[in-house]
C-alpha cells in the first residue's frame, strides 16, 4: 500500500490527529530555529557583520517532518488512538 491509498483509508478524525500533529511539529521546528539563531546572534554580541539568518520553509518543514516522525513513534508506543 503506497501513501496515497493509505491517507484515503484513513478516517477524518485520524486525518485531523495527523494534522495537527504535524501542525505542532512545525511549530516545534519554528521555536527551535529561532532558537538557534537567538543563540547565535549572542555568541556574536549582535555584531553588525554578523550573518543575518532567518527562518525559511525549507528548513522549517524538514526539521518539522523530523519533529512529526518521531512524535508520532513516541506516541504511537504510549496511545492506541493513533492511526
Amino acid at each position: 500500500m503506497n501513501i496515497g491509498h493509505w491517507l484515503k483509508a484513513l478516517s477524518t478524525i485520524d486525518q485531523i490527529i495527523l494534522v495537527m500533529l504535524f501542525g505542532f511539529s512545525i511549530y516545534l521546528s519554528k521555536i527551535t530555529i529561532e532558537a538557534i539563531i537567538e543563540y547565535y546572534d549572542t555568541k556574536k554580541n549582535h555584531s553588525e557583520f554578523r550573518v543575518k539568518y532567518r527562518v525559511t520553509p525549507a528548513g522549517l518543514l524538514i526539521l518539522g517532518f523530523i519533529y512529526c516522525f518521531i512524535l508520532y513513534h513516541f506516541l504511537n508506543a504510549i496511545f492506541d488512538f493513533l492511526p
